[in-house]
């Protein structure tokens, strides 16, 4: 049985399971005992799509992962849209990242990267904030795991779960959220591994501004993040 921390313990979803518990039961059903013997680690998975002529577009929906297996890093993480034999994530946050870069060589070179809030200095019109009135739906399989989820909800200040204090941003832990950096899915869902899978996001026409010269090209990449699994030889911690 995949041992649980102290901070496991204390942070439930809305199932009211730990990330760990909630494995166990997933595991359990599906007949995979052997998920229950692997490594326990912090699993995060992301996707890139480039915005380029998003401005003039009316509403859009990115397919993050179905096609991830025709990029490389620093674009995503992934081969192919289904995780490997062994690993396994409990999602329990999503993060939406603008990311900008430049071709040199041939090589892409990252210029910066930002939360949707920062504004490209001295370039009023370049803010992405509005791009979190966008809805997730994440599909494993055939099946509907999160239908429409406005990402407004999981914002701090439309998140009913959302807590504030003095804590400093870059201390912020997954279950406090400040700022577009965590936007938690209390439903947690389970992504199983050689099972496919793929996030879709619906985008409103937004003006997403141009970026400066220096910064080259921009990219929203969207991470999925929380507890999980990978092969190990070691025993369990």
């Amino acid at each position: 049985m995949l041992a649980e921390s102290p901070s496991m313990l204390a942070d439930t979803g809305a199932t009211g399971l730990t990330p760990s518990q909630k494995l166990a039961v997933v595991a359990k059903r599906y007949k995979m005992p052997g998920l229950l013997a692997m490594q326990p680690t912090e699993q995060i998975i992301y996707d890139s799509f480039d915005l380029f002529g998003l401005s003039t577009a009316g509403n859009t929906t990115i397919s993050f992962f179905a096609n991830s297996n025709t990029k490389s890093f620093p674009f995503t993480n992934l081969q192919q849209n289904k995780l490997n034999a062994g690993n396994v994530i409990v999602v329990q946050y999503v993060q939406l990242q603008l990311v900008t870069c430049t071709v040199v060589g041939g090589v892409s070179v990252i210029n910066n990267i930002r939360c949707l809030e920062e504004n490209f200095s001295g370039t009023v019109g370049a803010t992405f904030k509005s791009l979190l009135t966008s809805q997730l739906t994440l599909v494993l399989g055939s099946s509907e795991v999160v239908k429409d989820f406005p990402l407004t909800n999981g914002y701090a200040g439309f998140n009913p779960n959302a807590k504030f204090g003095n804590k400093a941003f870059a201390s912020a832990t997954i279950s406090e959220q400040y700022g577009s950096s965590n936007i938690e899915l209390r439903s947690e869902p389970v992504i199983l591994p050689q099972l496919e899978f793929k996030a879709n996001l619906q985008i409103p026409r937004v003006a997403v501004g141009v970026p400066p010269a220096t910064e080259g090209t921009q990219f929203l990449r969207l991470c999925l993040g929380g507890f999980g699994t990978i092969p190990s030889m070691a025993k369990p911690m």
